[in-house]
């Protein structure tokens, strides 16, 4: 019982630290893009690819695939 109440906690706290990343990825890589920093926008980048990859394994993007009626 308890375990599944820990697998919920972690699953939330990947995603909201996954969210999280990607909007600072996106702010940081639109305001370094304005001030053409490469490395901004690189962190960027990483930063919403770190989020996405959170969110991709917290299980968040898994959705049912629906039966086929053969």
């Amino acid at each position: 019982m308890t375990s599944e109440r820990v697998r919920s906690v972690g699953r939330y706290t990947m995603r909201t630290l996954g969210v999280l990343a990607i909007v600072v990825g996106v702010l940081g890589g639109v305001s370094s893009l304005t001030q053409g920093n490469l490395v901004g926008v690189i962190l960027g980048v990483v930063f919403i690819a770190g989020g996405a990859f959170l969110i991709k394994r917290s299980g968040a993007a898994a959705t049912p695939r629906p039966r086929s009626t053969r």
